[in-house]
């Protein structure tokens, strides 16, 4: 099923998708390189700016694409097949295009209003303390696992908004957005998986945030938001937890295709321990084929999903607590699907697959550090959407 919105712009999601599949030589080459500089190069970056990529979910009056999140995250997983930590960075801020757009448009024009390519990094734990002051907050605090700071101006950081009156039990989250001038990157990124994608903590203190620039987690769940009033496409009528979970899922699954890309490649020739062609051991073959089945079950449940849920959106219809909940626990349980099956690529790929420089074994890293995401833990979507199944509405902010 193709998606009922179309694109604003002249570009197709085909181009988009031609342009990561010519970059992934250059990328691959490059992979060891991002890895020690643990960031991504600035020449890989202004190429992913170039593509149009960052625009494929950013409002068309900021010059963006406005296409199905769909397209996007094939990109991603084109670019997550050949660098994960390229990948990565693309998906979690690229996606912030998106989420700029449910913004007031007086936050749009602060970021967008000179330069359309500025890009936001982001940390959404709640680990910001807003002061209410007059026409917004006061606001500080230090935020871990900010991936791509070093290639963005502005970031979303996350926070305690002050109680709903309506719902006091219930905690009232958001992301605050600030500019470069009023925070510290830290230089801390030390890892054994993602090192290329920079994601260090950031510090701010004392900043005044104006209440334009604060997006609520809630509004997010109830599909609301000020900048609908201009962004009118169904694009920025989904549920925000729908999108923002696929960015730190998807790369995962264009990571575990990269493995099996290398484990096939690697393996073509190789003699197991008893002298036999991988090729043609069963347990070779099995592990390939589990892998191929998995990752395209991921791939495809990521584009119903996002069909189902714009098909809602253009006939103005509400979304079904079911729907939300199964898509909410399908994204977590795509990382947690995805790592025996590449673990099993490894655990047939012989002993000199442990030595640094195999790449099954770093992607393999790689996707163990994409488990480790706040929103890539099953336990709570997977009881939300048990409970979903016998009546109950969906508890999950991010679903």
């Amino acid at each position: 099923m193709d998606t009922l919105v179309k694109s604003t712009s002249n570009v197709s999601p085909a181009e988009m998708l031609d342009k990561a599949i010519a970059m992934q030589a250059k990328l691959r080459e490059k992979a060891q390189h991002t890895r020690s500089l643990r960031r991504i190069p600035d020449e890989t970056m202004t190429e992913l700016i170039d593509a149009g990529f960052f625009k494929m979910m950013q409002p068309a009056r900021y010059g963006g694409y406005e296409m199905n999140p769909k397209h996007f995250y094939d990109v991603v997983f084109e670019i997550a097949r050949a660098c994960p930590s390229t990948g990565w960075v693309l998906s979690v801020v690229g996606v912030h295009n998106w989420q700029l757009g449910l913004l007031d448009d007086r936050a749009q024009q602060d970021v967008w209003g000179q330069d359309d390519n500025q890009l936001i990094s982001s940390s959404y734990a709640p680990k910001g303390k807003a002061e209410p002051v007059e026409g917004g907050f006061k606001f500080s605090g230090q935020w871990q696992f900010s991936s791509g700071c070093d290639h963005c101006n502005w970031i979303f950081v996350g926070g305690l908004l002050p109680a709903d009156p309506n719902m006091p039990e219930m905690p009232q989250l958001g992301s605050f957005l600030i500019p470069r001038s009023d925070y510290e990157i830290i230089d801390d990124w030390h890892t054994t998986g993602l090192q290329g994608s920079g994601s260090k903590t950031l510090v701010v203190k004392d900043a005044f945030v104006p209440d334009y620039r604060v997006h609520s987690f809630m509004q997010g769940f109830l599909c609301q938001g000020p900048g609908q009033v201009l962004n009118t496409s169904p694009l920025y009528k989904l549920p925000f937890g729908q999108v923002f979970i696929r960015a730190v899922s998807t790369p995962s699954i264009g990571t575990a295709q990269g493995a099996l890309d290398a484990y096939c490649d690697y393996n073509s020739k190789r003699l197991n321990s008893v002298g036999q062609k991988v090729v043609e051991s069963p347990a070779g073959q099995i592990a390939g084929a589990r892998a191929l089945s998995a990752i395209r079950t991921a791939k495809l449940k990521l584009h119903h999903a996002f069909d189902t849920l714009l098909e809602y959106a253009e006939k103005g219809e509400p979304y079904r607590d079911i729907d939300r909940a199964e898509f909410r626990y399908d994204s977590c349980n795509t990382v947690e699907t995805l790592i025996p099956v590449v673990q099993e690529l490894l655990a047939n790929s012989g002993g000199t697959a442990i030595y640094q420089g195999n790449t099954v074994n770093e992607l393999y890293q790689d996707i163990l550090a994409f488990r480790q995401h706040a929103a890539n833990q099953p336990y709570a979507p997977t009881t939300n959407l048990g409970s979903v199944m016998f009546g109950a509405p969906s508890k999950d902010f991010f679903s």
